[in-house]
Protein backbone atom coordinates (compact mmCIF):
# COMPACT_ATOMS: atom_id res chain seq x y z
CA UNK A 1 0.00 0.00 0.00
CA UNK A 2 1.29 3.40 -1.20
CA UNK A 3 1.60 6.02 1.27
CA UNK A 4 1.22 9.16 -0.01
CA UNK A 5 2.13 12.51 1.41
CA UNK A 6 -0.55 15.47 2.05
CA UNK A 7 0.89 19.11 1.19
CA UNK A 8 1.11 19.88 4.80
CA UNK A 9 3.54 16.91 5.43
CA UNK A 10 5.81 18.33 2.02
CA UNK A 11 5.71 21.43 3.71
CA UNK A 12 7.18 20.41 6.74
CA UNK A 13 9.83 17.98 5.39
CA UNK A 14 11.07 21.37 3.51
CA UNK A 15 10.73 23.05 6.49
CA UNK A 16 12.81 20.70 8.23
CA UNK A 17 15.33 20.26 5.33
CA UNK A 18 15.77 23.94 5.33
CA UNK A 19 15.99 24.35 8.99
CA UNK A 20 18.62 21.51 9.38
CA UNK A 21 20.75 23.34 6.40
CA UNK A 22 20.55 26.41 8.52
CA UNK A 23 21.60 24.31 11.30
CA UNK A 24 25.00 22.76 10.06
CA UNK A 25 25.49 26.22 7.72
CA UNK A 26 25.06 27.90 11.69
CA UNK A 27 27.81 25.78 13.10
CA UNK A 28 29.83 25.18 10.20
CA UNK A 29 30.31 29.16 9.47
CA UNK A 30 29.97 30.34 12.93
CA UNK A 31 32.91 28.05 14.35
CA UNK A 32 34.91 29.03 11.21
CA UNK A 33 34.36 33.02 12.22
CA UNK A 34 34.53 31.82 15.79
CA UNK A 35 37.73 30.70 15.21
CA UNK A 36 38.85 33.61 13.14
CA UNK A 37 37.63 36.32 15.72
CA UNK A 38 39.41 34.48 18.72
CA UNK A 39 42.57 34.20 16.71
CA UNK A 40 42.19 37.92 15.99
CA UNK A 41 41.83 38.74 19.48
CA UNK A 42 44.24 37.18 19.99
CA UNK A 43 46.76 38.82 17.49
CA UNK A 44 45.57 42.24 18.79
CA UNK A 45 45.80 41.33 22.54
CA UNK A 46 49.68 40.35 21.43
CA UNK A 47 50.24 43.84 19.81
CA UNK A 48 48.74 45.54 22.68
CA UNK A 49 52.19 46.29 25.13
CA UNK A 50 53.84 47.30 21.54
CA UNK A 51 50.38 49.96 20.96
CA UNK A 52 51.11 51.05 24.40
CA UNK A 53 54.94 51.55 23.75
CA UNK A 54 54.07 53.47 20.73
CA UNK A 55 51.42 55.86 22.60
CA UNK A 56 53.99 56.57 25.29
CA UNK A 57 56.72 57.41 22.57
CA UNK A 58 53.81 59.81 20.57
CA UNK A 59 53.60 61.17 24.24
CA UNK A 60 57.06 62.05 24.34
CA UNK A 61 57.58 62.94 20.66
CA UNK A 62 58.71 66.42 21.31
CA UNK A 63 60.60 65.18 23.57
CA UNK A 64 62.97 62.80 21.62
CA UNK A 65 63.24 65.26 18.82
CA UNK A 66 64.43 68.12 21.02
CA UNK A 67 66.92 65.40 22.68
CA UNK A 68 68.39 64.92 19.10
CA UNK A 69 68.56 67.50 17.85
CA UNK A 70 70.58 68.82 21.30
CA UNK A 71 72.16 66.06 20.64
CA UNK A 72 73.34 66.88 16.79
CA UNK A 73 74.58 70.22 18.12
CA UNK A 74 76.68 68.64 20.78
CA UNK A 75 78.03 66.36 17.69
CA UNK A 76 78.84 69.32 15.49
CA UNK A 77 80.49 71.18 18.35
CA UNK A 78 82.58 68.56 19.30
CA UNK A 79 83.46 67.40 15.80
CA UNK A 80 84.27 70.89 14.85
CA UNK A 81 87.02 71.09 17.39
CA UNK A 82 88.65 67.94 16.22
CA UNK A 83 91.29 68.94 13.46
CA UNK A 84 91.30 65.69 11.06
CA UNK A 85 95.25 65.91 11.46
CA UNK A 86 98.11 67.67 13.59
CA UNK A 87 101.84 68.02 12.71
CA UNK A 88 104.78 68.54 15.16
CA UNK A 89 105.08 72.14 13.68
CA UNK A 90 101.18 72.73 15.25
CA UNK A 91 102.60 71.35 18.29
CA UNK A 92 105.87 73.53 18.24
CA UNK A 93 104.01 76.45 17.20
CA UNK A 94 101.33 75.74 20.57
CA UNK A 95 104.59 75.96 22.74
CA UNK A 96 105.93 79.01 20.94
CA UNK A 97 102.45 81.18 21.20
CA UNK A 98 102.94 79.94 24.77
CA UNK A 99 106.08 81.42 25.35
CA UNK A 100 105.09 84.81 23.73
CA UNK A 101 102.02 85.33 25.75
CA UNK A 102 102.67 83.19 28.84
CA UNK A 103 106.01 85.28 29.40
CA UNK A 104 107.77 81.59 30.01
CA UNK A 105 110.93 79.92 28.50
CA UNK A 106 110.88 76.53 27.67
CA UNK A 107 113.47 74.70 28.77
CA UNK A 108 112.81 70.96 26.60
CA UNK A 109 110.20 70.26 24.15
CA UNK A 110 109.55 66.44 23.01
CA UNK A 111 106.86 64.59 20.28
CA UNK A 112 105.47 60.96 20.65
CA UNK A 113 103.99 59.07 17.97
CA UNK A 114 100.21 59.27 17.58
CA UNK A 115 98.09 57.18 19.64
CA UNK A 116 94.27 55.82 18.59
CA UNK A 117 92.23 56.82 21.09
CA UNK A 118 89.57 54.96 19.12
CA UNK A 119 87.26 53.94 15.70
CA UNK A 120 83.86 53.74 15.13
CA UNK A 121 81.00 54.69 12.40
CA UNK A 122 80.25 57.89 12.09
CA UNK A 123 78.57 60.73 10.19
CA UNK A 124 80.56 63.20 8.42
CA UNK A 125 79.91 66.76 9.69
CA UNK A 126 78.64 67.96 6.11
CA UNK A 127 75.99 65.48 6.17
CA UNK A 128 74.93 65.02 9.65
CA UNK A 129 71.41 64.63 8.72
CA UNK A 130 72.33 62.13 7.24
CA UNK A 131 73.13 58.75 9.75
CA UNK A 132 73.01 56.35 6.97
CA UNK A 133 75.42 58.31 5.13
CA UNK A 134 78.06 56.25 7.57
CA UNK A 135 82.25 55.97 7.77
CA UNK A 136 84.97 54.54 8.93
CA UNK A 137 86.64 57.06 11.87
CA UNK A 138 89.74 57.30 13.44
CA UNK A 139 90.13 59.56 17.09
CA UNK A 140 94.22 59.56 17.20
CA UNK A 141 95.55 61.45 20.28
CA UNK A 142 98.94 63.41 19.65
CA UNK A 143 101.05 63.97 23.01
CA UNK A 144 103.99 66.75 22.95
CA UNK A 145 105.89 66.72 26.89
CA UNK A 146 106.79 70.33 27.70
CA UNK A 147 109.36 71.52 30.48
CA UNK A 148 109.38 75.17 31.19
CA UNK A 149 110.23 77.49 35.02
CA UNK A 150 106.71 79.55 36.07
CA UNK A 151 105.80 81.54 38.73
CA UNK A 152 102.54 80.59 40.40
CA UNK A 153 100.29 82.96 38.31
CA UNK A 154 102.12 82.14 35.43
CA UNK A 155 101.16 77.98 36.49
CA UNK A 156 97.57 79.04 36.54
CA UNK A 157 97.21 81.61 33.25
CA UNK A 158 99.10 78.28 31.52
CA UNK A 159 96.37 75.97 32.49
CA UNK A 160 93.60 78.31 31.27
CA UNK A 161 95.60 78.49 28.11
CA UNK A 162 95.76 74.91 27.32
CA UNK A 163 91.87 74.04 27.55
CA UNK A 164 91.04 77.75 25.74
CA UNK A 165 92.46 76.41 22.80
CA UNK A 166 90.32 76.05 19.83
CA UNK A 167 90.64 73.08 18.83
CA UNK A 168 90.25 69.89 21.63
CA UNK A 169 93.50 69.98 23.66
CA UNK A 170 94.10 68.64 27.29
CA UNK A 171 96.41 67.95 29.63
CA UNK A 172 97.33 64.38 30.13
CA UNK A 173 99.48 64.43 33.83
CA UNK A 174 101.56 67.97 35.13
CA UNK A 175 104.60 67.28 37.14
CA UNK A 176 106.38 70.10 39.27
CA UNK A 177 108.58 70.80 41.32
CA UNK A 178 109.86 74.44 43.72
CA UNK A 179 113.48 75.49 42.65
CA UNK A 180 114.37 77.51 45.66
CA UNK A 181 117.60 78.70 43.79
CA UNK A 182 115.43 80.73 41.19
CA UNK A 183 112.14 81.33 43.08
CA UNK A 184 109.76 79.40 40.49
CA UNK A 185 108.08 76.31 39.41
CA UNK A 186 109.99 73.56 37.78
CA UNK A 187 106.94 72.03 35.64
CA UNK A 188 106.59 69.32 32.98
CA UNK A 189 103.07 68.68 30.85
CA UNK A 190 101.80 66.73 29.00
CA UNK A 191 99.60 67.77 26.51
CA UNK A 192 97.33 65.93 24.57
CA UNK A 193 95.70 66.87 20.85
CA UNK A 194 93.23 64.97 19.44
CA UNK A 195 92.01 64.09 15.88
CA UNK A 196 89.10 63.20 13.97
CA UNK A 197 90.10 61.31 10.38
CA UNK A 198 88.31 59.47 8.14
CA UNK A 199 88.16 59.36 3.90
CA UNK A 200 87.80 62.07 2.13
CA UNK A 201 87.97 64.33 5.04
CA UNK A 202 88.86 67.94 4.49
CA UNK A 203 92.04 69.48 5.66
CA UNK A 204 92.41 72.13 7.80
CA UNK A 205 94.94 75.08 7.55
CA UNK A 206 98.01 74.92 9.41
CA UNK A 207 99.16 78.00 11.04
CA UNK A 208 102.92 77.43 10.37
CA UNK A 209 105.36 80.50 9.14
CA UNK A 210 106.92 80.55 6.10
CA UNK A 211 110.80 79.83 6.68
CA UNK A 212 113.00 81.39 3.58
CA UNK A 213 114.39 78.72 1.92
CA UNK A 214 117.51 81.11 0.43
CA UNK A 215 118.84 80.80 -2.67
CA UNK A 216 119.86 77.71 -5.08
CA UNK A 217 122.96 78.52 -5.84
CA UNK A 218 124.51 79.88 -2.22
CA UNK A 219 127.80 80.72 -3.94
CA UNK A 220 126.01 82.95 -6.02
CA UNK A 221 124.93 82.81 -9.47
CA UNK A 222 126.81 81.12 -11.94
CA UNK A 223 127.55 82.73 -15.73
CA UNK A 224 129.72 82.12 -18.26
Amino acid sequence: MKMQLQKKDIKLIIVMVGVLILVVAYFVVYRNYDQQTQDLQSQIDSLQPELQQLREYDEHKQEYLDGTEAYKENMKSIMSSLPTSVWTEDQIMLARRMEEDLDITDTSESFADPIVVTQFKGTPLDDIDNYSDQVDMTSNKYQMTLAADMDYSQMKDFLDYVYDEDYMTGLDSVNMSYDAEKAALNVSAVINQYTLSYQDAPEEDHKVPEVSKGVKDPFGTYSE
